[in-house]
């Protein structure tokens, strides 16, 4: 049986420099998430097949809320801000400290909307979108997990090109999201050629699991050189992790281009934690696939076109990467998307 559930991606990035006092400024106790539930997905929006991402910046108040909310960019534009709004202003915080009293401080944040396929059963169905097989060897060890597949598009509707960008842990629940997706046939809205992404959930039928922690991704410098250039780019790393999902060991396994970005993805690799994959309900650790993808719009790059972006002070720090953070510590990479945890599942 598959259904199809909403799920917000809560990305935390630094902002520009000088901006504001920011949430994970060394000088402060940064704050701790009490609740911070992914938004709930537009009904009208979702009953479309639309799926899309809203950057926002929020303050943190002394008491631990949510106070000043203003979106910065959104994509596409019109659907899914208002929902973004109202989820991030419901988030509650354990506050920031500095010398032990409570302070505001202001992040940016990312909250991607994605529809997710949930695969929990063990056969796949027919149909132009057929599920995914649940492997028989991970069924049986009762391990779930979950895998993002990039895909393009044929004249026909066809898939092509089609790979796994991320992925917990490694191994079977690739194979057979590839497997299943290479069989579909999709409608063609915005012509043949179009790059898509599509997440699955790999439940057990008797999943004891609702909301699982969610992807906090590391920052780190974004390259001087790719900024100058306007260079995009893409790091694929095989990382381990342990039970609750931080990053133990990161190799790169590909770089588009080769050696821009990989001392860049190899940092924020290494600081980040994963939404951790489950044996029997319980976290493991585990192999994962994790793609970065680097934007130069979307780091705060000397003269770049960030949302928020000012002119350049004389003697500007080195650019930060505007992605994926975590609240207590030094987001994907520059511009990048993160594997996206799945929200509550659909009634």
């Amino acid at each position: 049986m598959k259904r199809l559930a909403p799920a917000a991606c809560l990305l935390l990035a630094a902002p520009a420099a000088g901006a504001w006092l920011p949430c994970n400024s060394p000088a402060i106790t940064a704050p701790v998430p009490v609740r911070r539930e992914a938004p709930a997905f537009p009904p009208a929006v979702r009953e479309i097949g639309l799926e899309g991402s809203v950057e926002v910046a929020l303050t943190v108040l002394t008491d631990g809320t949510v106070g000043w909310v203003r979106v910065l960019r959104a994509d596409p534009p019109g659907y899914f801000e208002q929902a973004a709004i109202s989820g991030v202003r419901a988030w509650r915080f354990e506050p920031a400290r500095q010398d032990g009293r409570a302070i505001e401080c202001r992040v940016r944040t990312r909250v991607r909307f994605t529809l997710v396929d949930t695969v929990d059963a063990p056969t796949a169905s027919a149909g132009d979108r057929p599920d995914p097989d649940y492997p028989a060897a991970l069924l049986a060890a009762r391990v779930e997990g979950y895998v993002e597949v990039e895909f393009g598009l044929a004249a026909d509707g066809g898939v092509v090109n089609a790979r796994a960008i991320n992925a917990m842990p490694r191994g079977e629940f690739e194979a057979a999201a590839l497997a299943a997706i290479r069989r579909w046939k999709l409608q063609l809205p915005a012509g043949a050629g179009e790059r898509r992404t599509r997440r699955f959930e790999f439940r057990l039928p008797d999943s004891t699991l609702d909301v699982v922690p969610p992807t906090l991704l590391a920052s780190a410098p974004f390259p001087m050189k790719a900024c100058e250039s306007r260079a995009r780019g893409r790091v694929t790393l095989e990382v381990a992790t342990d039970a609750t999902g931080a990053v133990t060991r990161a190799r790169i396994l590909a770089a588009e281009p080769r050696g821009l970005f990989d001392a860049t993805a190899l940092a924020i690799a290494r600081g980040s934690k994963l939404s951790p994959a489950y044996r029997d309900g319980a976290p493991m650790a585990a192999t994962a696939l994790l793609t970065l993808f680097f934007d130069p719009d979307k780091a705060s790059c000397p003269g770049g076109r960030g949302p928020e972006s000012k002119p350049a002070p004389a003697r500007r720090p080195p650019p930060r990467v505007s992605e994926a953070r975590s609240m207590n510590g030094p987001p994907p990479a520059a511009g990048g998307d993160a594997p996206c945890p799945r929200a509550k599942r659909a009634g």
